[in-house]
């Protein structure tokens, strides 16, 4: 299997057809999503594998050379990824990729678009809380509780901090200590992005989570950038939240998930 630097990902671009696949392979084009990536040959790829480093593998195409990348999966991807991996492949993928191991679908949503409907949005934060542009005021936010995660959630999609610094956006909600809710630009290309949005498990319920994605979706409208928004379908809350925004769905579709801790 041959490994591509970004530059030559655009080779592989014809087998990710499908939207929420698609919104990856552009954002490592890009050379912003952290990723490992691999074809079986080129200049004609037929099959090929997105890996991000932690637990997210993408398999696209033939199978037809499944002891290859059988090999490639237990020497470069399960000796560094070590934990819980999702594999986002069709079925017959899947057990050929990971043949001998236990894995479980699980089903997630994928929606597009994203119209402000919550204009009123800085009246519904309660007192003592705003809205901040990440990169807008990133040293004052160093200083608050919980920012680790909010970085935590950074690293994890982007390259380095820096990088989303030059090339992401992102919003919080805090009051003068803590921040309690953020929603983060991830998988950026051109003209589009999908959604990272967290919030701390003591001040869910309270909708913090929809008013920072309705901020970060103004941003998106100002600025000509499609928000994409993608979650398991099991996570009615976050479901709850992309519906209220207006985001239509795509598409629902499985992945296989696995426990590779002992590998």
């Amino acid at each position: 299997m041959i490994p591509l630097p970004s530059r030559q990902v655009h080779r592989i671009r014809h087998l990710f057809e499908t939207e929420h696949l698609a919104l990856v392979v552009d954002a490592v084009a890009a050379g912003n999503s952290p990723a490992q990536t691999w074809a079986d040959n080129l200049p004609e790829p037929r099959a090929a594998i997105i890996w991000d480093g932690t637990h997210g593998i993408y398999f696209v195409g033939s199978v037809d050379q499944a002891e290859a990348w059988q090999e490639l999966f237990h020497h470069e991807i399960a000796p560094a990824g070590r934990g819980i991996l999702m594999l986002y492949s069709t079925e017959e993928a899947a057990n050929a990729l990971l043949a001998g191991h236990a894995l479980h679908a699980r089903e997630r949503v994928f929606y597009r678009g994203g119209r402000q409907r919550l204009p009123d949005w800085p009246l519904r934060l309660p007192v003592g809380f705003q809205i901040s542009e990440i990169n807008d005021r990133f040293s004052e936010l160093e200083a608050l509780s919980n920012f680790d995660d909010v970085t935590a959630e950074i690293e994890s999609c982007w390259n380095s901090v820096a990088d989303f610094r030059r090339g992401g956006f992102g919003y919080c909600v805090h009051d003068a200590e803590t921040i309690v809710s953020w929603c983060t630009a991830e998988y950026v290309s051109e003209g589009r992005c999908g959604i990272g949005i967290a919030t701390v498990p003591a001040c869910r319920g309270r909708g913090f989570a929809t008013l920072t994605a309705s901020k970060f979706v103004e941003h998106c409208a100002e600025r000509g950038v499609m928000p994409h928004w993608d979650c398991w379908t099991s996570n009615l809350p976050s479901v709850a939240i992309a519906e209220k925004l207006g985001f239509h769905k795509l598409e629902t579709y499985s992945i296989f998930v696995g426990d590779f801790g002992a590998i």
